[in-house]
């Protein structure tokens, strides 16, 4: 069904609405799990298992969910995911055990992986490609606005109590709300019979490496940049304020990357926000004073612009028949990048100190560069 202006802008917006409950309600579970099992004495590799509990159930699931989402229809399968993580909030608040809230953020993540692959299928489906960049860039903005309110909406409300969890679950269940509106415009899933996730991969190798960068450089920064603050002598409050700068940088620049998508060729782009990321690391290292924010705003932009990027390169190569599959792959990739950044980036700050965290975003910008200048794609998979 082809969709007139008014209809498609509807539907772009549904989606992003949509999108922006679900980033709060990650954002909002991923502190009060770590904060609240701190407060319990867990152990800290039981609150690191916490953690990976959600990328774990989207890598494990993420393989049949195209599947599920072309059986349960666009809009069904957003609110089935949703209530399956109002049920996960519900659990932890009833039960208050380190091995049920474990589980529980497993349940989370497998629900929640639902909404989010049926939010990249959909805002691919319904973009125009000549403003594909645009509008992918509105919805990466929508989904990491979402993500970096939670933990102020959580330092507002506190761990204790229900108010945590009623907030997470209002958030999940308002983000249904823009589907009902606009159900008749949802884009059809397609999944074709035998299509796999390594494929789809191999297919497009700048989308995947771009899904793993991505991936590899948000979660580091969202788990160390902070550390490096205090290693390179900032005190506390200097390394929250950097760590803001880096996220407000994010949401902010999507934009001008979005509108550069649209004007140039995106996979070029692409190489060239790696070449800029090189730039900006070693500005982060020989910076003082306020051009280290300035660097951190530019790093935050530029690392969310691998995403947004890579998703706009997904959307413009795959038919609709693929992007399902496709989808799958870039959130598998992802998140194994969101696993392993961490831990390498961990394991270079403890060998060669603050140097370590910033070659850990210098050589992804090479690695992305390079593969982008240099790899050959046809138009269309």
């Amino acid at each position: 069904m082809e969709l007139t202006t008014n209809e498609r802008r509807l539907s772009l917006g549904a989606v992003m609405l949509h999108m922006l409950g679900i980033g709060m309600t990650l954002g909002l579970t991923f502190p009060l799990t770590s904060l609240t099992m701190e407060a319990w004495g867990s152990s800290g590799w039981v609150i690191g298992l916490s953690g990976a509990m959600a990328p774990l159930a989207i890598l494990l699931f993420m393989p049949v969910l195209p599947h599920v989402a072309k059986r349960l229809g666009a809009i069904r399968a957003m609110m089935v995911g949703c209530a399956i993580g109002i049920g996960g909030l519900l659990i932890m608040y009833a039960i208050q055990s380190v091995p049920v809230w474990i589980v529980a953020r497993f349940i989370i993540g497998a629900g929640l992986a639902l909404p989010w692959l049926v939010g990249d299928i959909w805002i691919n489906t319904a973009a125009k490609e000549e403003s594909r960049g645009r509008v992918i860039a509105g919805y990466v903005a929508c989904l990491f606005t979402g993500f970096s309110v939670g933990p102020l909406v959580l330092d507002a409300v506190g761990i204790e109590g229900f108010m945590p969890f009623a907030l997470g679950c209002s958030a999940l269940a308002l983000a249904v709300l823009p589907l009902v509106m606009v159900g008749r415009f949802a884009p059809p899933i397609e999944a074709e019979a035998g299509s796999g996730i390594l494929s789809a991969a191999r297919a497009v190798p700048v989308m995947a490496v771009g899904a793993f960068l991505a991936g590899f450089t948000e979660a580091l920064i969202f788990s160390l940049l902070t550390i490096w603050g205090l290693d390179i002598g900032l005190d506390e409050t200097g390394t929250l304020r950097l760590l803001t700068t880096c996220v407000v940088g994010g949401v902010l620049l999507q934009f001008g990357a979005g509108l550069l998508a649209d004007r140039v060729g995106r996979q070029r782009l692409l190489g060239l926000i790696g070449l800029v990321l090189i730039a900006v690391a070693i500005l982060l290292h020989v910076a003082t004073g306020l051009v280290i924010y300035l660097a951190a705003f530019m790093t935050g932009g530029l690392i969310l612009a691998l995403y947004g990027l890579s998703l706009t390169l997904l959307g413009e190569r795959f038919p609709p028949a693929k992007l399902a599959v496709a989808s799958a792959a870039f959130l598998v990739l992802y998140q194994l990048g969101s696993i392993i950044g961490p831990v390498v980036a961990g394991l270079a700050m403890d060998g060669v100190g603050p140097l370590g965290f910033i070659l850990s975003l210098l050589i992804p910008g090479a690695i992305i560069a390079a593969v982008a200048f240099t790899a050959r794609t046809p138009k269309e998979v």
